[in-house]
């Protein structure tokens, strides 16, 4: 099992359901992060990403917003 070299730490990913913000959430998950995972688009995308986070032991939730807009 690789080092969990991130338990115990938290983070926020902009765009976590897709691209470089989906392969970020799943490799600081997989470090042993806790990981909210924010998305504008694609629920279904986001609870994928959840699912594979937690299935690694990590513990992770999806939160809709729109960061460029101070509002949403």
């Amino acid at each position: 099992m690789a080092e969990r070299k991130l338990s115990g730490r938290r983070a926020l990913v902009t765009g976590g359901n897709t691209g470089i913000g989906r392969a970020t959430s799943l490799r600081l998950g997989a470090d042993g992060a806790d990981v909210a995972v924010n998305y504008l688009r694609e629920p279904d995308a986001a609870a994928e990403v959840v699912g594979q986070i937690e299935n690694g032991g990590s513990t992770a939730v999806a939160v809709e917003g729109d960061v460029a807009d101070e509002f949403s």
